[in-house]
């Protein structure tokens, strides 16, 4: 007698009768994705692995200590935007609810002045090595621009140099060194 239906798959089963599961690796899915295939393997698994401007500390284009200034600028450009009300850099997180409303919505004035000196005053020291660097730290740092491969060094070198200005703006030690984390 034939029977009827689909023939079970030949497997491994759970005790309810399904299937039995494999267990996917996140971390091993994470490390295999074409954009960490330019870091180190140790660094593959961190979250700075994951953008333009963490890739290129972890590929030694610049310091742990550019790396930090860079992202502080980023977080102070966000935030002076976000206090006069201007639209993010990215796209997908354009805030709809917001568009044709006036300046100084939703944030109390003492902050927003406190965030636009705050911006001034970097972009202050900045501005002082050059337009180049300023660009280029706008570019690579906050925006997360990739860096074209035509004329490379020259721009690494403009964001190294815009880079240092913000290190000594912030006060940070440019020793600074990549630690492992635990894992």
């Amino acid at each position: 007698m034939a029977r009827a239906g689909r023939k079970r798959k030949i497997t491994l089963r759970e005790p309810s009768g399904k299937v039995q599961r494999v267990y996917e690796n996140p971390k091993a899915h994470v490390t295999m994705q074409p954009h960490r295939a330019v870091v180190p393997v140790k660094f593959r698994e961190t979250q700075e692995a994951g953008s333009e401007f963490g890739r290129l500390m972890l590929q030694g284009r610049i310091t742990p200590a550019q790396y930090e200034a860079g992202k502080l600028y980023a977080d102070i450009v966000v935030s002076y935007r976000a206090s006069i009300l201007a639209q993010p850099y990215d796209p997908s997180a354009i805030d709809l609810g917001r568009v044709g409303k006036g300046k100084g919505e939703g944030m109390p004035d003492r902050t927003a002045l406190a965030l636009q000196r705050r911006y001034a005053r970097a972009y202050d020291d900045l501005s002082k090595v050059g337009r180049r660097p300023l660009m280029a730290v706008n570019h690579y740092a906050v925006q997360e621009l990739p860096i074209p491969n035509d004329a490379t060094t020259l721009r690494l070198e403009q964001l190294a140099c815009g880079l240092n200005a913000l290190v000594s703006h912030f006060g940070i030690d440019s020793r600074l060194q990549i630690t492992d984390r635990p894992k």
